[in-house]
């Protein structure tokens, strides 16, 4: 297969485009125009403030053979875990609900920045290590309108009880970027989240900017089956590369590292319609 042929149909599921706060590299409109170029078939939108749902709703308009979705990241700016939120979300057709990411206590307690105030932060489980009751609102929410809760940035801990208790009430699961260092889950935790009905995500991210290397992403997807993974960039930064061209090198090197054009095929296209179709 051709490189330009092994992106047609893809679709990357964690993509920071404007507007933001913070100043990313393209917007909705140029990202769409590379979707198109490229043949891939569509993406969803994340913003760690802000709904995307609505974005994503006007881009299908605008080009609609493309598969474009949004969700919620339950951040302090949409009310931390917020049901309401979650509601109106899911009204919006929300693909993913994440957990807290940049305002996850788990998160930013890694970090170890001396004297730093944590109060504000989000723990998902109460002082008696359950999930808190918010957390059974929104799993209610997303069963009943069938939406991926994924984990954000919260801990392994916090996550795998997460998962453990969405596939009691049968809500599928994500369990984001699982090798970054900073919410790391060994192969054993992933293993659970996948028996436990989870999707893996392993983003090129950490590949990109050194976090991890591209033997060890191999070596955890291997360990836990191609077939209960799919890959995705986490770009948009000003110095990442646009997320086509990363999840193309991205799809490169691990056919390096001996996975077969079919099994990336299925971790960049079939796994991710999956979640993008799922009703």
């Amino acid at each position: 297969m051709e490189k330009n042929e092994l992106l047609k149909g893809a679709y990357d599921l964690h993509v920071h485009t404007a507007p933001d706060v913070v100043k990313r590299k393209f917007d909705d409109y140029e990202f769409c125009e590379r979707l198109i170029a490229t043949g891939m078939g569509g993406e969803i939108i994340k913003n760690h403030y802000f709904d995307t749902s609505t974005r994503a709703y006007l881009l299908r308009r605008k080009h609609p053979q493309l598969n474009i979705g949004g969700g919620i990241v339950l951040n302090n700016s949409v009310g931390g875990l917020n049901p309401e939120a979650v509601t109106k979300a899911a009204k919006l057709d929300a693909k993913i609900i994440w957990m807290p990411t940049m305002d996850s206590y788990s998160y930013e307690k890694i970090k170890n920045i001396p004297n730093k105030n944590l109060e504000k932060y989000i723990y998902i489980l109460n002082e008696k290590g359950n999930l808190k009751d918010e957390i059974y609102d929104i799993l209610e929410i997303a069963k009943e309108n069938k939406i991926f809760i994924a984990t954000g940035h919260i801990s392994s801990y916090e996550g795998l009880k997460l998962i453990k208790e969405a596939n009691r009430y049968g809500v599928r699961t994500i369990v984001t970027h699982a090798d970054n260092p900073n919410d790391l889950y060994t192969i054993e935790e992933q293993k659970k989240a996948v028996n436990l009905g989870a999707l893996i995500e392993h983003a090129y991210f950490t590949v990109f900017h050194s976090r991890t290397n591209i033997e060890e992403i191999a070596r955890q997807i291997k360990e836990v089956g191609y077939e209960n993974v799919f890959l995705t960039t986490d770009f948009g930064q000003m110095n990442s590369p646009y997320p086509d061209e990363g999840l193309l090198e991205f799809s490169l090197k691990l056919i390096e590292q001996n996975f077969t054009e079919a099994e990336i095929r299925k971790m960049i296209v079939e796994n991710p319609e999956l979640i993008l179709n799922y009703r």
